[in-house]
């Protein structure tokens, strides 16, 4: 088969971290399936845009084929983001051109996966003008991860549009493939039909975690060394320092014990919107137990988790959550095999707890989260060891890309011998 994956955020590995568009590419293509990535030349989860010779043109990384679409280049989060979105809405319609004359071969599976609803319209029209069967893969629930997560009216005209994909979609794929183990119902009570509805989570890339660690930044190696020196429980989070990510919960605990020496301290290593507030508010509040580093490279990441005690995710007090949760960032964690500090209303699909991988806490519950700390810190090694060994062999089970990458196959085969 021929199956086409549209992913506005995909990233080639030399441009940034690939993540789940090229494991997912990768697996499918040892299958005997040809898999072509379409994805923006640019946008803000990228270390570099792409050249303009890789504009509308298939280039081999790694083994995976990317086909770059030129959209325009932004900063923040307004209006150009927006229409960098639309850029790219525009380049997957016009893609007919490059299927008509030959360049490239016409999909037998489509899979637009909503980072944002913009990618449905344009891939529907697509498939329906090929023939090609649609999978439609949902990461959040838009328009509702807008309303929650950005505090935007649930009546903002984009909103009502972003709804309309959605019931569009739910209604007109030929199947759903959702990250979120919960969403079912959601989507059944906007038109998708429950037999076309499937599971499949984020998953982890063995091979990552077989090479030799690589050697950390001068900066980053000399922060853990000395949190080391000093006995510190390391308390690490690696990964976007946005609104969703919740970071500034730890910041809270400040307000406890002002002044006392803390045996647990953080490291928060990435780049993002709220960085730079984040570090402000740690310098005017003369907080002492949180360190920021620099974004660093997967493969670095893998080097710094295996310096951790206990790696931190955090997450906004809001209903969304309630469809459950799948970020790449916690199958590292459990792949580290160090236990996990989840500052989240969980459901029980919450994969932390299925595992027995660490503690939950309620997100921005100061004395919660400074509980779970301290019981981390009174725990023997061997007590938080077993607790990321739960985490490792449940990742190992359950979230192999090698085994995602066959679920995904038998969904296409299945639609395309229907």
């Amino acid at each position: 088969m021929n199956i086409w994956y549209l992913n506005h955020y995909a990233t080639p590995p030399p441009y940034g971290v690939s993540g789940r568009p090229y494991s997912l590419a990768i697996n499918l293509e040892r299958l005997s399936h040809k898999v072509t990535v379409i994805c923006a030349s640019f946008h803000h989860l990228r270390q570099q845009a792409a050249p303009p010779d890789d504009h509308y043109y298939c280039h081999n990384y790694d083994g995976v084929h990317y086909y770059h679409l030129p959209v325009r280049h932004y900063r923040g989060n307004g209006l150009g983001r927006m229409m960098n979105m639309l850029d790219f809405s525009k380049e997957i319609k016009q893609l007919f051109r490059k299927i008509d004359c030959g360049e490239l071969a016409r999909p037998d599976i489509m899979i637009p996966s909503c980072v944002h609803p913009l990618v449905f319209p344009p891939a529907y029209w697509l498939a329906k003008k090929y023939d090609a069967k649609l999978i439609y893969e949902v990461r959040d629930i838009w328009p509702l991860s807008l309303v929650e997560l950005s505090g935007v009216s649930s009546m903002h005209p984009v909103v009502l549009w972003f709804q309309w994909i959605e019931k569009r979609a739910y209604r007109h794929a030929n199947a759903v493939v959702s990250l979120l183990p919960n969403a079912l119902q959601h989507m059944v009570s906007l038109g998708l039909d429950e037999r076309k509805f499937y599971f499949i989570p984020n998953g982890i890339n063995r091979k990552e975690w077989e090479s030799p660690l690589v050697t950390l930044p001068e900066e980053h190696q000399k922060v853990f060394q000395q949190l080391k020196d000093q006995g510190k429980l390391i308390v690490l989070y690696a990964g976007a320092h946005g609104p969703p990510n919740a970071l500034d919960q730890v910041l809270d605990l400040a307000r406890l014990g002002k002044g006392q020496d803390r045996p647990y301290h953080f490291v928060l290593i990435g780049e993002g919107v709220e960085k730079e507030k984040l570090m402000q508010r740690v310098k005017e509040g003369s907080i002492t137990f949180v360190t920021f580093l620099p974004r660093i490279s997967k493969q670095q990441v893998i080097s710094a988790l295996n310096l951790a005690d206990v790696c931190f995710i955090g997450w906004q007090k809001k209903m969304i959550y309630k469809f459950g949760t799948s970020p790449n960032k916690l199958c590292d964690y459990f792949m580290s095999a160090k236990p996990v500090l989840n500052a989240l209303d969980a459901t029980d699909n919450d994969p932390v707890r299925k595992a027995r991988a660490g503690i939950i806490v309620e997100p921005y519950n100061a004395l919660s989260l400074e509980d779970a700390l301290q019981r981390f810190c009174a725990m023997s090694e061997e007590e938080r060891k077993e607790m990321g060994e739960n985490g490792q062999r449940y990742a190992m089970k359950n979230l192999d890309w090698e085994v995602l990458g066959k679920q995904y196959v038998a969904i296409c085969e299945s639609l395309h011998d229907a």
